[in-house]
């Protein structure tokens, strides 16, 4: 009988796609290189605003909670970073995560906005005249 369906499997996975050490397989084809560029500038940029406004998430509430994300959002982008060329499921994971981790900083600041916390304060136009 043989085994035909593995067989074609086996033949259309190379071996380098396996590394020697760890023996995972580590696929670089499943994205395009464009692909791989556009989410990894995104994600930089995402941080990068991110970290711009670093003091002013100190001030809010839960800032031990936005620099706890903050903090795994730096490791998702280094990661993506490094994975990008070597293994493309290291690199969707790491976008991936990236990605949940900003959703959730995002949900809070909308909670945090709808609880007044970036408003302006209310000036009188009457300047006593």
């Amino acid at each position: 009988m043989g085994y035909p369906n593995i067989a074609w499997i086996l033949e259309q996975e190379p071996n380098q796609d396996f590394q020697s050490v760890h023996e995972t397989w580590r696929p670089r084809k499943l994205l395009f290189l464009r692909q791989v560029q556009l989410l990894l500038k995104d994600i930089q940029a995402r941080y990068l605003n991110l970290e711009l406004a670093q003091n002013e998430l100190q001030t809010l509430e839960q800032s031990a909670k936005y620099f706890k994300y903050l903090r795994r959002m730096r490791l998702w982008v280094r990661q993506a970073g490094f994975a990008w060329q070597a293994d493309h499921l290291k690199f969707i994971k790491s976008v991936a995560g990236f990605y949940a981790d900003y959703g959730a900083v995002l949900r809070m600041l909308r909670i945090d906005q709808m609880r007044g916390k970036f408003s302006e304060p209310q000036t009188s136009l009457n300047t006593g005249v």
